[in-house]
């Protein structure tokens, strides 16, 4: 699936969700509202009432998940042909390999921190925010990305390190 029809079922998914949302504050409003049971008159009705409240809430919760699970841009693994890209961070630097990277193939991100936490941050040039993943001292972070179009990324690191930490950039030539 391309961007463009990622972007299309997001925009589905999120209008679906929207709408349902609608839907059922619609329907605690109404539910509120009127001459329903009441916890003196009928209990058993209320009783029932909630159980049906209940379901539904479960029923949107189910569906968000189904609708969004595939989404998730962690656990997934690299394919065998992934470049590998091993980074690391420390007080107030990225260390970053110059070999570029190829764009259109999977890029499996290494990134380990030598001291505090960091997080790593890729930027395309117009600024917009690709990725971020945290970076801890003691754990391999692992993170793979797909870089469509060639050209330098900016990395950033977005968790306050120290009194360096506006200095902790880098630079990603990716190659066509």
């Amino acid at each position: 699936m391309g961007l463009s029809g990622l972007t299309a079922v997001l925009e589905i998914s999120f209008t679906i969700v929207c709408v349902l949302g609608i839907v059922f504050v619609i329907g605690i409003a109404r539910s509120t509202r009127g001459d329903g049971p009441t916890l003196a008159t009928d209990q058993a009705a209320l009783g029932e009432r909630e159980k049906t409240w209940f379901a539904v809430v479960v029923v949107l919760l189910v569906s968000v998940l189904v609708a969004t699970i595939f989404f998730t841009p962690y656990g997934r693994s690299a394919g065998s042909d992934a470049q590998v890209v091993e980074v690391q961070g420390l007080q107030f630097a990225w260390i970053v390999p110059n070999t570029p990277i190829k764009a259109g193939r999977q890029v499996e991100f290494v990134i380990t921190s030598k001291d505090v936490n960091h997080s790593f941050a890729v930027y395309n040039s117009a600024g917009t925010m690709l990725f971020q993943t945290q970076v801890m001292p003691g754990y391999t972070t692992k993170y793979v990305y797909t870089f469509h179009k060639p050209g330098t990324y900016h990395v950033l690191c977005l968790e306050y390190c120290g009194v360096g930490h506006a200095n902790m950039q880098a630079d990603l030539k990716v190659e066509a």
